[in-house]
């Protein structure tokens, strides 16, 4: 899939990405490898500074591979030099309110829509050699945005929230916090809130996206309609797969030394 192309692919299909919070191409390689639809450039959570995030952005580029950047607190210049570095979308955590919304969606289109400036010495402009109308349509056209669910208060109806977005997505662990009932996914009122949210993008069209931690967890998601499903994380698979093959290793030699 090319990394234009994740507002197709999340029309047709559930889309599985993974949390990127080691900053480095070599890790954007090997996730492109792996077969991963979309990455999530983690800002909120990870070490990553400004310059990192465009350097693995530009990876991600170059192997056809769509990111998607976490941005806790989006202002309309990073925003640009994001977009403009290659990111196809924003993911903003704690959307509140419509209001949320409406400014991550004009941070992000280009005027009638929005209130981009606009710059064409990047990739995606072609250095100034694409027609810049062309840039501009394809711009607004490609840009995921990206609104995380998870906290208690909110701005009903939420209908209102789904307005300019793209996609809804759920942060379980943050939620079932700010229900008071933490790591409780499955407690009533953070079952009922899942619903609301469910139901307001089902009359919006807005895509479900969703933080899974297991293939189990993503197969339950999916099969209820979720489209943006990210899946574990870079340092978590390496500290996984780093455990098993630490475990491994040690119950192979015990039964070497056993058997002598």
């Amino acid at each position: 899939m090319g990394h234009g192309d994740l507002h197709l692919a999340l029309a047709e299909k559930a889309c599985f990405g993974t949390f990127l919070k080691l900053p480095r191409p070599e890790v954007v390689d090997l996730l492109a490898l792996a077969g991963f639809d979309f990455v999530i450039c983690d800002m909120e959570h990870a070490q990553v500074s400004e310059m990192e995030a465009r350097t693995v952005i530009k990876a991600c580029a170059a192997v056809g591979l769509a990111v998607t950047v976490r941005l806790p607190e989006p202002t309309q210049g990073l925003v640009n030099r994001l977009l403009e570095a290659g990111a196809v979308g924003i993911q903003m955590p704690r959307l509140r309110s419509a209001a949320d919304t409406r400014s991550l969606y004009t941070m992000m289109h280009f005027p009638p829509e929005g209130s981009r400036s606009v710059g064409v010495a990047n990739a995606w402009a072609g250095y100034g050699t694409v027609p810049v109308s062309r840039y501009l349509g394809e711009s607004n056209a490609r840009a995921l945005v990206i609104g995380q669910f998870e906290t208690r208060e909110i701005e009903e109806p939420i209908d209102k929230m789904m307005q300019g977005l793209d996609v809804a997505f759920i942060g379980p662990m943050d939620l079932s916090v700010d229900f008071g009932v933490p790591g409780q996914f499955d407690h009533p009122e953070v079952v009922t809130r899942i619903h609301q949210i469910e139901e307001a993008a089902s009359r919006t069209g807005t895509h479900m996206g969703a933080f899974v931690g297991s293939v189990e967890q993503a197969a339950k998601f999916a099969a209820a309609g979720y489209r943006y499903l990210a899946v574990s994380g870079d340092i978590t698979m390496l500290g996984n797969s780093a455990k098993t093959l630490v475990s491994s290793l040690h119950q192979a030699t015990n039964k070497v030394r056993s058997v002598k």
